[in-house]
C-alpha cells in the first residue's frame, strides 16, 4: 500500500456550531451589503455632481456633452458595481436559505424576509437602479436633442 492509499478524507473540526456559522455568514452578508451601498452611493453622488455642475456652468471650458457623458458613464459604472456586489450578496443569502431549508439551523430569518419581500419583488433595488438609469440616460439625451 502506498502513501496515497493510506490517506482518508479529513474532516475539519471547528469550535463553531451551525448556529454560529449561520450568524457569521449573516454578519458577513450585512457587512457586504453596507459596503455595496457605500460604493454605489459614492459613485451615484459623483455622477449627479458632475451632471449638476455641467448645468450650472455658463461658459464651460469643454462642451457640456462631455460632462453629461461622463456623468452617465459614472452612473452606469456604479450600476455595474452594484450588480457585481449584488451577486455575492445573493450567494450569501442563498447559503443562509440552504442552511434554513435543510434544517441545519432552527433559524429562519432569511426565509421569512424572502416571504415578506416576495410580494413586492418587481420593486427590487436592482430594478429601481436600472430603470432610474434608463430614465436618467433618456433625460440627458433629451437635453442634447433640444
Amino acid at each position: 500500500m502506498n502513501n496515497i492509499d493510506q490517506l482518508t478524507p479529513v474532516t475539519l473540526k471547528t469550535d463553531l456550531n451551525a448556529q454560529e456559522i449561520y450568524f457569521k455568514v449573516w454578519e458577513r452578508e450585512q457587512e457586504h451589503t453596507k459596503t455595496r451601498w457605500n460604493v454605489t452611493t459614492f459613485f451615484v453622488s459623483i455622477s449627479f455632481a458632475i451632471f449638476g455642475i455641467s448645468l450650472q456652468t455658463k461658459n464651460p471650458s469643454a462642451p457640456p456633452i462631455i460632462s453629461h457623458v461622463a456623468a452617465l458613464a459614472v452612473y452606469w459604472f456604479a450600476f455595474v458595481l452594484f450588480w457585481r456586489f449584488n451577486s455575492f450578496t445573493n450567494y450569501l443569502r442563498d447559503y443562509l436559505r440552504n442552511m434554513e431549508s435543510s434544517a441545519i439551523v432552527n433559524i429562519d430569518v432569511q426565509t421569512k424576509m424572502d416571504n415578506t419581500i416576495h410580494a413586492n419583488r418587481w420593486i427590487s433595488t436592482f430594478n429601481l437602479l436600472f430603470y432610474f438609469g434608463v430614465f436618467y440616460t433618456v433625460a440627458v439625451g433629451l437635453l442634447w436633442w433640444k
